[in-house]
């Protein structure tokens, strides 16, 4: 069966955003709720994707949403909680308000993205473990009621990510030495293009009903490698000054309790489970080393003029 109309829910982010390009782009039908639709505009550009202003986590406007559609694809997560909302609420609870919404309206596929390492028993945060409680309850449902496909990616890289690109701004901000937490904690990153091509692959396919794909990059990082290749990239003077896990406590509960929680004691607890996949043969294909190589001039062309002044001078 083609599952013409799709609709993202959690679709205006960054994953989203690239996702509902790729759906759009093999000829699907593309429903994006989100409260602040003026901020996707650019997505317009494409005809079968239909922005609307919507409250997702409003259970009735949610069920109505969903009416006429083919397929849901979730993509709703949050690295952080805050006064408004929760982990369970955004993990757990919304996920409940998705399988009501399937019910109601006869749809048979779901497609969801997790995080690698997500585990309802033995996750090492609450993130993860809301994360793995979330897809084990699909899953669960999807045995006789849904046909459920869940992603697990490691960290997720592109050109307009919030992994790269905030380390690239403190580097850039960075007088001396920039202090990071954690940095032996592992990744396997995988490319955007490479992620959102499988999860669309997917969506049409019988065999990947009731699967969990972790999905991961050919090449695997401690957090340090992987902020000293963007400081390398950027031509960044800047010392990467790894902390050890005392001292990375204690900046994630200092940094939680500042505006913005760049850094918390739930995201220090993530950390110390590897983002890696075991089995290679399930690797991406786009590396990462690869990627920052290119963006090289991008970050900082000042270095390479200078290299190029002194080789005319020769």
């Amino acid at each position: 069966m083609k599952h013409t109309n799709i609709i993202l829910l959690g679709g205006s982010g960054f994953v989203g955003k690239h996702l509902a390009i790729e759906l759009a782009q093999r000829g699907y039908q593309v429903t994006l709720p989100c409260r602040r639709p003026h901020r996707l505009h650019a997505l317009t550009v494409l005809p079968n994707i239909r922005l609307l202003q919507a409250n997702i986590m409003d259970q009735t406007e949610l069920t109505a949403l969903c009416k006429n559609q083919h397929a849901v694809f979730n993509l709703v997560g949050i690295l952080n909680e805050s006064r408004k909302t929760s982990f369970r609420r955004m993990h757990v609870d919304f996920l409940k308000s998705i399988v009501h919404a399937c019910q109601t309206n006869g749809i048979k596929r779901l497609c969801h993205v997790s995080a690698l390492g997500a585990n309802q028993a033995r996750g090492s945060s609450q993130y993860l473990r809301t994360k793995g409680e979330g897809e084990n309850l699909l899953h669960t449902f999807g045995q006789n009621k849904l046909n459920v496909t869940s992603f697990q990616p490691s960290v997720i890289f592109g050109p307009d990510d919030s992994f790269i690109n905030r380390f690239a701004t403190i580097l850039k901000l960075c007088l001396g030495a920039f202090p990071l937490a954690c940095p032996s904690s592992r990744f396997s990153p995988v490319y955007i293009n490479d992620a959102v091509r499988i999860m669309a692959d997917s969506i049409d396919n019988p065999d990947s009903f009731s699967k969990r794909y972790p999905l991961c990059g050919p090449e695997t990082f401690t957090l340090k490698q992987i902020v000293e290749m963007i400081r390398q990239a950027q031509h960044s003077r800047c010392k990467i000054i790894g902390l050890p896990n005392a001292l990375s406590r204690i900046q994630a509960l200092i940094l939680q309790n500042l505006p913005g929680k760049l850094f918390t004691m739930d995201n220090y607890r993530s950390l110390q489970t590897p983002s890696t996949c075991t089995d290679k043969a399930q690797a991406c294909p786009t590396s990462l080393s690869g990627y920052l190589q290119g963006l090289s001039s991008q970050y900082n062309r000042r270095p390479l003029h200078d290299e190029y002044r002194k080789q005319m001078k020769r």
